[in-house]
């Protein structure tokens, strides 16, 4: 059985691809409040040929490998050591869960084609339910740079249960190291059962893979749904308890209470309130503490895990207990709720503009992180007044002995009018400063003054990309 299952994955080894990147080394504090100083860096991953109907040039690989590239190559053990560009159509920013989705740039499919020395063995997902700790592995990719493909054998050892941030992942005591990472891990049939994602520093044999639902769904959200996201079921909730079950009526404490609902979230869409207990989504239920158990116990999946692996736009069905009775709601779901302070994780799309020797970037969850770890108190200023659906325009730097700079403009402002004009967004803050002329009155949240001119003003005044500042 071992022989044939290695001769299996010799089989479709040749579907793995070795994904070389060249981008931005940019996560630093420094780089982030400062876009200017990126660093070019150029690294390397795995990613495979998938068997799916929206083209035969599709790849699989981790958001990490592709996140901050400015351009990818790939090469194949199929085609010696030529390359072939690819560009990223689909990539989950938060890598929660870590997947991306790249395609060969027009005409690279048939020029691999003509140079392979054989069919790519396109990999198909498992379709089983029944993945459980045992179930053997092998992980293929290219680790440590290696010219061709390295496979190690394990099996799948835990799982690990995600929230509404975080993915499901599975852990493995096959060997993962840098290089291997998006890569795919297949079971005895060689159908993926996951990507290879990454290790666990400080302890051995412990590695975690995205599982493979997570690719089906997002393939099937990019390319029917136009939505490079996932189902959110848009609330918070906690635990239920004893004391709580008995208040509403209960006979036993089960199901979560909903603590919370988002405005344009899937819990308002289908008239769900603060207090309602969730007691099952889809008729499987939901104990007190979130987790949904399949009848053999195999592994924890909780309402999060479950959601995301909901189709965008598929109905989805809670049982609700609301003022002593049970209550059936249904609706399609629904992607993140929209908020104003976002992740920005790519890079590329931290957009800035500099006025006056400021640099002015749109506040982002990265930012944030920033501000804290650069200074403690102004990061609790701009919490005090945080707001999740306020775009704001923050000074993330500025030049020594510039105009700002002698006006006592810092890091940490946030742009609130100019000329009195209340500003709402970065296009907003540039049509009004081009529309404008002589002197420009720029007013803080925090009630700083600053009076500027016009003629310092670059005459062309645009949002500029951190890449075109890569050295």
């Amino acid at each position: 059985m071992n022989n044939l299952f290695s001769d299996r994955t010799r089989e479709i080894m040749p579907a793995v691809v070795q994904i070389h990147a060249d981008g931005y080394n940019g996560e630093d504090i420094e780089s982030i409040l400062n876009p200017r100083l990126g660093n070019l860096k150029t690294w390397s991953g795995s990613g495979f040929f998938i068997n799916c109907v929206f083209g035969k040039d599709i790849i699989v690989t981790n958001a990490h490998v592709v996140r901050n590239a400015k351009s990818l190559r790939i090469m194949s053990m199929l085609t010696s050591e030529e390359t072939f560009e690819a560009e990223i159509i689909g990539i989950v920013k938060n890598q929660e869960p870590d997947v991306a989705i790249l395609r060969l740039k027009a005409g690279e499919l048939e020029r691999f084609n003509e140079l392979a020395s054989c069919e790519i063995p396109y990999l198909n997902l498992s379709k089983s339910e029944n993945i459980t700790r045992g179930t053997e592995l092998k992980a293929i990719g290219y680790p440590a740079g290696m010219s061709e493909p390295n496979i190690t054998g394990g099996e799948i050892s835990n799982f690990v249960s995600g929230n509404r941030i975080i993915a499901e992942k599975y852990v493995t005591d096959a060997a993962i190291n840098p290089g291997n990472s998006g890569g795919p891990a297949v079971d005895r049939s060689g159908n993926v059962v996951g990507i290879n994602t990454s290790i666990l520093r400080n302890a051995k044999n412990i590695g975690f893979i995205t599982p493979y639902m997570f690719i089906e769904i997002i393939l099937l959200n990019i390319f029917e749904k136009s939505a490079i996201c996932f189902s959110d079921i848009g609330g918070t909730f906690q635990k239920n308890s004893k004391e709580i079950a008995e208040f509403l009526e209960m006979k036993e404490s089960r199901g979560i209470l909903v603590r919370s609902v988002e405005r344009s979230g899937f819990l308002e869409s289908v008239g769900a309130r603060e207090e309602d207990v969730i007691l099952s989504l889809n008729d499987k239920n939901i104990d007190r503490h979130g987790l949904l158990l399949d009848k053999y116990h195999h592994h924890r999946k909780n309402v999060f895990d479950a959601f995301k692996l909901l189709p965008i736009g598929e109905v989805a069905k809670l049982a609700v207990w609301r003022e002593g009775r049970k209550l059936n709601v249904e609706g399609p779901t629904l992607e993140n709720p929209i908020k104003k302070l976002l992740s920005i994780p790519i890079i590329e799309e931290r957009k800035f503009i500099e006025i006056w020797g400021m640099t002015i970037q749109i506040l982002s969850c990265e930012i944030f992180e920033s501000f804290g770890a650069y200074n403690e108190h102004l990061f609790y200023q701009l919490i005090q007044d945080y707001d999740d659906y306020k775009e704001r325009l923050v000074v993330t730097h500025v030049n020594r002995q510039s105009t700002a700079y002698l006006q006592y403009w810092a890091i940490g402002e946030t742009i609130k009018t100019v000329n009195s004009i209340p500003v709402v967004s970065m296009v907003h803050l540039i049509e009004v400063l081009q529309n404008g002329s002589g002197l420009f009155k720029l007013k803080s949240d925090s009630g700083n003054l600053g009076v500027f001119r016009g003629s310092e003003l670059n005459q062309h005044l645009q949002l500029e990309n951190p890449f075109s500042h890569l050295k």
